[in-house]
């Protein structure tokens, strides 16, 4: 694409007729419904937990993976309406409002948020699994439902100061075609552009490595207690753990947690890795 083409499509108005709908009415779909089926499922655990008295074991990860969920729900209700209004109206998201643009950079604004928000809460999942699996009397003394309460606001005031910054000139939002998003200027012209988008792929591609590292850690610790638990199978040392390691999740908990893990990690470097590679 030249840089005429590229021009064209940061200021057009019209959306091109040949252009379908069709894909992103089923990518808005799909979110909506994954999303409140995940909601649900937490739901039904989190009351089998309670019954059986394992609400404290689970709180904690209980609470980010929720937060998770909400946060990536949230996105998907606030911008891909927007997607269809414009399908629907044939106006591109400038061309609705063509003076201030300020509909295009709610929308850049609003995908930055929550793709840095959606994978710094990925990450905090990541490592609290490593942690309390890797450092199980630490995790056990230090490491409570406290800590997402603090830590969950935190990622959004980051991601949210992050996300001014186009706001005060260092960076910029553009429309790209078909004319239905807008996002961060990947080809800017100026140098501080440039540096924001940089420092936004930068972020996103050392979050995506220290996410695969987490779960990589817990592979690893999951087979070193495979190991131990295949050599003390009948022994006395089987039924003299410490209190620390009774208070974490059995290993087949563990194991269906890092597939959730890994599950999702996978969805979101699909959805992100192309535009930091761009």
């Amino acid at each position: 694409m030249t840089n005429a083409d590229v021009e064209l499509c940061h200021n057009k108005h019209d959306i091109d007729s040949t252009t379908s709908p069709l894909i992103s009415a089923v990518m808005f779909g799909a979110g909506i419904f994954g999303n409140v089926a995940a909601l649900v499922i937490l739901e039904i655990r989190r009351r089998r937990n309670t019954r059986t008295g394992e609400t404290r074991r689970h709180s904690l990860f209980h609470v980010l993976i929720t937060s998770l969920v909400v946060t990536d729900l949230a996105g998907t209700c606030l911008v891909s309406p927007l997607v269809q209004w414009s399908y629907s109206h044939n106006t591109t998201l400038v061309g609705m409002s063509p003076d201030t643009r300020s509909v295009c950079w709610y929308f850049g604004v609003t995908m930055t948020f929550f793709s840095l928000a959606t994978m710094l809460l990925l990450f905090t999942m990541a490592l609290e699994r490593s942690v309390a699996i890797g450092y199980p009397y630490l995790y056990s003394r230090h490491v409570t439902k406290k800590c997402a309460y603090i830590t969950i606001p935190l990622v959004f005031f980051l991601c949210m100061l992050f996300c001014l910054l186009p706001f005060a000139g260092f960076g910029k939002i553009v429309q790209y075609c078909p004319g239905t998003w807008c996002f961060i200027d990947m080809n800017p012209a100026e140098s501080k552009q440039k540096v924001y988008a940089t420092l936004y792929a930068t972020i996103m591609l050392v979050l995506v490595l220290a996410i695969v590292a987490c779960n990589g850690f817990v592979v690893y610790q999951l087979f070193r207690m495979y190991q131990r638990r295949k050599r003390n199978c009948g022994s006395v040392m089987a039924n003299t753990r410490s209190n620390s390691e009774r208070r974490v999740m059995s290993m087949a908990e563990e194991v269906e947690h890092l597939i959730l893990l890994v599950f999702m990690t996978i969805i979101f470097i699909m959805c992100t890795l192309p535009l930091v590679v761009r």
